[in-house]
Parts: structure tokens; sequence; C-alpha cells
């Protein structure tokens, strides 16, 4: 069901758009079934200071790094049950940034996609308006991401085309507890290991890093 409604991701945007495009004290009239809706007024931080000078970034050459992955909520799924409240901040996929006509649904508002267990659900976290606690989404896992090294990237010819991120070892701390760590057992603080290419990097208001993942992208916990 839920990767049926994926799959169709722009007519359901489409729909809910053409159903919701009367806005009543900043909430939509239509409530979504499935989904979020999140308000985000700036897709990304594309501003650097140096100095007193404000310098604006090309976004075309640094749209994951420096995308705004969350939003406050406006509405909440009608037919599921989530710890995510009106007015807390969602944390999302970078799709909604990348790919802002996609989701849109007017007035900087963007439809974010659900699903309690899939990996095609968009919607990871909500940090609590009141408190600053992050509530993991569905089955969701937040590992504290770890420190990068970076190496310049040359060509055999000395053409420099960058750095390149390398992690020694897919190791890292859980950073917040939900049903996907009381799935596997674990809690706040363990080390676990995650596999290749699970480092999903993702800013939090806050300032803090993490991985985002799911219960089997874990294949280990270390015991004291």
């Amino acid at each position: 069901m839920s990767q049926m409604r994926i799959k169709n991701e722009d007519d359901t945007a489409q729909s809910v758009k053409q159903k919701s495009h009367k806005v009543s004290n900043g909430e939509p009239q239509m409530k979504p079934l499935y989904d979020f809706i999140v308000h985000i007024s700036k897709l990304f931080d594309d501003e650097m200071k140096i100095g007193d000078t404000i310098i604006k970034k090309d976004m075309r050459w640094d749209d994951f790094e420096s995308r705004v992955p969350y939003g406050e909520i406006v509405a909440v799924p009608e037919k599921y049950e989530t710890e995510a409240n009106v007015g807390d901040t969602l944390v999302v996929h970078h799709h909604i940034s990348q790919q802002p006509d996609k989701f849109r649904i007017g007035n900087d508002q963007y439809l974010v996609s659900y699903s309690p267990t899939d990996y095609q659900g968009q919607a990871y976290a909500a940090i609590d308006k009141d408190t600053g606690a992050v509530k993991m989404i569905g089955d969701w896992i937040f590992l504290k991401a770890v420190s990068q090294k970076q190496e310049e990237n040359v060509t055999s010819s000395g053409i420099f085309l960058g750095h390149v991120t390398k992690e020694e070892k897919h190791e890292a701390e859980v950073y917040c507890e939900g049903a996907g760590t009381e799935e596997l057992g674990i809690k706040k603080g363990d080390v676990v290991g995650y596999t290749k290419n699970s480092d999903y990097r993702i800013k939090l208001p806050n300032g803090d890093e993490v991985y985002r993942c799911k219960p089997n992208d874990l294949v280990y916990v270390k015991t004291s």
C-alpha cells in the first residue's frame, strides 16, 4: 500500500495541492491521510559570513551538504499514530529541498511521505516544540555521526577535483531511543556497527550531526 502511494508521489502532491490551496491560520483546510505537511521557509543554508560581508553560495555545487533538512509540522497523518505533533520540527529527507516543485503544495508548505517501516518514508524524527527532545518516527534510528577525514581527490594529471570524505570504521553511538532501538534491545549511548553506505548524514537544528538508519542496517552492538 505504501509503495504504491510513494510510487505516485507526484499525483498525491498535486491532489493535496488542489484540495488545500485555501489556507486558514497557516493550516490547510484538508488534512493529509498518510503524510505530513511541513512549513520550510528556507530550503538551503546558502549564506556565508566573512567578517562583515555576507556571501551567497551557488547551491548547484552544494545542494546536499547545505540543505535545511527540517521544517515546522503543519499537519500530521490522520491514519497513523506517531509521536509528532503540530508545531514540532520534522526532520526530513533531502529530496524535499532538492526537488521542491515535486513536493510543494503552496505557501512554503511541503508534503512529506510517511511510512512506519519502509525506506521510502521521508519523515525521520520530530523535535518537540517545548522540550527539544528528539522523537523518532517509525523504526528509524539516529546514530551520532563520527568525525570524518577529508582527502584530496586529484587526477593522475594533477587536476584537483575537491575533497573526498573517508571514515576509518563503520561504528557509532546510538543518539536517541525509539521503536527501532527497542526492537533491537539497544539504548542511547551504545556503540553499534553499521553497514556500508548507511551513514546518511543529517545536521539537526541544534548543530548535532547524526546518521539515520533502519534496524537491519546495524550489524553488532559492543558490550563491556
